[in-house]
């Protein structure tokens, strides 16, 4: 069973899904060549994405109609719009993936069943958990998972007239009060680095000796008012 943006392949046409290829996510090695003696300085290795492929065969022998299932299944492939792909075969997890490539046939043989429709991750290459924790800030909290950039983070608070601080024992974040700065809901979004209240940056109050906390696995702390959000993640 494989569903896309929380439709499953099977209720779009008569399919029978022959293999399902989950790549790794690809990995590059940056590395400086020395100049005189052999080998290179290793610098550091990034990810890129990963990719999908789904092999399937069309059970309708009708051409007319299988032109118009593969038009459907085009549509639920949502071309160039980013969903969750969840696979029987990965429990409790999902991607974050885009259709690269929807199935190709030919009018000489249309009856291939080789089709293939192949996602690919952008933004988030991890196997990410559906399931959302919470913890209350001050409390200690454990997060699981192997992912390089570790998990989905975000605090989520309320903001008065005053200065807000968050910290984890290492890293303390403050955002200070200024002149027309909203209150209300506070959202801090720990991977991409970021503050809103009600959708309004509140980024102008960081103050200089802030520093934002890590999104990573292990046992915290968080201090200050509100709630940590989070979701668990993959290589």
């Amino acid at each position: 069973m494989i569903t896309f943006n929380g439709i499953p392949l099977a209720s779009v046409a008569p399919v029978r899904v022959d293999d399902i290829a989950v790549s790794s996510v690809r990995l590059t090695v940056q590395a400086r060549q020395r100049p005189v003696r052999f080998g290179a300085d290793y610098v550091r290795t990034t990810g890129g994405t990963r990719t999908v492929t789904v092999t399937f065969a069309l059970l309708t022998n009708d051409r007319t109609h299988r032109q118009e299932q593969l038009r459907q299944l085009a549509a639920w492939a949502d071309i160039g719009k980013i969903h969750k792909l969840t696979m029987s075969d990965f429990p409790d997890v999902y991607l974050e993936c885009l259709c690269r490539e929807y199935p190709s046939p030919t009018v000489k043989t249309w009856w291939d069943g080789r089709l293939r429709l192949v996602f690919e991750t952008q933004e988030n290459p991890y196997f990410t958990s559906i399931t959302e924790h919470t913890a209350a800030c001050g409390t200690a909290f454990h997060v699981l998972g192997d992912a390089p950039d570790g998990p989905l983070m975000q605090i989520e608070g309320t903001v008065g007239a005053g200065a807000v601080t968050y910290s984890d024992g290492e890293n303390s974040m403050t955002f200070a009060a200024y002149s027309g700065r909203p209150t209300g809901d506070l959202v801090i979004d720990l991977n991409r680095q970021t503050a809103a209240v009600g959708g309004v940056s509140i980024m102008r109050g960081y103050t200089l000796d802030s520093t934002f906390i890590l999104p990573q696995a292990g046992t915290h702390t968080i201090t200050g008012s509100g709630t940590v959000r989070w979701r668990e993640r993959w290589l």
